[in-house]
């Protein structure tokens, strides 16, 4: 009898797996928005063949997109990443996407199930002569995807150019839906269909088994967790901070190395600081998880990091005249005046309760920070 029973749910479960619905489950998501292309994310529940048509300016007619790699196209998965080129500065076009399922995949038999499409959503590429650059930044969510949700209202998103998450909005990455659960997912029911974000690394990001899989899920220009990029007159420097405490530490069980990854990105920032581009920024803004600065006991292995970045970083952007930089991983607000920690330009750490608000422009850097109880922490121009 309990055999009996055992199999009838067996083949319950069966049954209720293969009646699964194909749809879309996760995005789409707007990710490597430049002048001239964008990248669009998104996930089956089953595997597929999925593509991206696009429409608007000079294209009349729908543009077809879909990932090729050596001669094939990307099918037969749920994870997609198509990139849309030929695009043109400034322009708004309009997209969907298209997914076909494959219900059989053999060497000389390949079969189709349903077909499904979404609604068309539009975008806007950025302008490299923009005059202002608009964002909101916020960062240590924590797995709180409703806080998310909570901060992000507070700004008006329609008006902004994009969203910059600072790190540690996961607590650690040990289940696939772990960054779609905790902010991703609310980030395309908000904005994230028509305007782009970007995240940086926080070092809860690199906790878990599955952490080196978080670059499939957001764009990463050069295969890289940092990077520069130019917003009009504005320069956006992002560093990787990597974890808190020593390599040594034993939690980490000998697979980090992090004080050499941080030093091999100060070698790639004087490369960059040197550029004529980099030097023709009226703004010039360091986005990174962990602040150059000891905010508690420096003694502490929580601190090794920012020691490091104090010494080694702080130096190089005082050299390379950066304005203002902005972090995130203390869960409290701090602002180091100009000249407070050896600094020649003020950074700000925010708290894990506050969205910023910043507008680039040829007066300087505006930042606002508003908390969950609708306080304003700060609303001052940089200049």
């Amino acid at each position: 009898m309990k055999k009996a029973i055992i199999n009838i749910m067996l083949l319950i479960c069966t049954v209720a797996a293969t009646a699964q619905e194909f749809k879309f489950n996760h995005g789409p998501y707007l990710q490597n928005m430049g002048s001239d292309e964008v990248t669009v994310y998104f996930t089956t529940t089953k595997e597929a063949f999925s593509w991206v048509e696009v429409t608007g300016d000079r294209w009349t007619k729908p543009q077809r997109f879909a990932t090729v790699f050596a001669g094939q196209y990307d099918a037969y998965t749920k994870e997609n990443r198509v990139r849309i080129t030929g695009l043109r500065p400034g322009v708004k076009y309009r997209y969907r996407l298209i997914s076909k399922e494959i219900t059989k995949y053999k060497a000389y038999s390949i079969q189709y199930g349903d077909s499904i499409a979404t609604s068309w959503e539009e975008f806007n590429t950025l302008n490299p002569n923009q005059k202002s650059f608009t964002f909101a930044l916020t960062n240590d969510g924590h797995d709180k995807p409703e806080k998310v949700k909570e901060l992000l209202n507070k700004v008006p998103l329609n008006n902004l150019d994009m969203v910059f998450y600072l790190g540690d909005m996961i607590s650690y990455y040990e289940k696939e839906e772990a960054p779609y659960y905790a902010y991703i997912d609310p980030s395309v029911e908000l904005f994230a269909k028509n305007k782009p974000f970007i995240s940086i690394r926080g070092n809860h990001e690199m906790r878990g088994n599955l952490t080196r899989k978080y670059m499939s899920l957001i764009g990463c220009p050069n295969d890289r967790f940092y990077n520069i990029a130019y917003f009009g007159n504005t320069a956006i420097v992002m560093i990787d901070t990597g974890e808190d405490k020593p390599d040594t530490q034993p939690v980490y069980a000998g697979m980090n190395c992090y004080d050499d990854y941080r030093m091999e990105q100060i070698e790639w920032l004087k490369k960059e600081a040197a550029t004529k581009r980099f030097k023709a920024a009226k703004n010039k803004i360091v986005l990174m998880h962990i602040p150059p600065m000891s905010v508690d006991d420096p003694n502490t292995p929580e601190e090794h990091a920012a020691k490091q970045l104090e010494k080694h970083f702080l130096p190089l952007f005082n050299k390379i005249g950066i304005d203002l930089t902005i972090s995130g991983h203390t869960h409290r607000y701090v602002l180091a005046e100009k000249g407070e920690r050896g600094n020649n330009f003020p950074m700000i750490a925010n708290d894990n309760k506050s969205i910023m608000l910043v507008n680039c422009d040829k007066k300087g850097v505006n930042v606002k920070i508003v908390n969950q109880k609708d306080e304003v922490l700060l609303d001052r121009l940089f200049e």
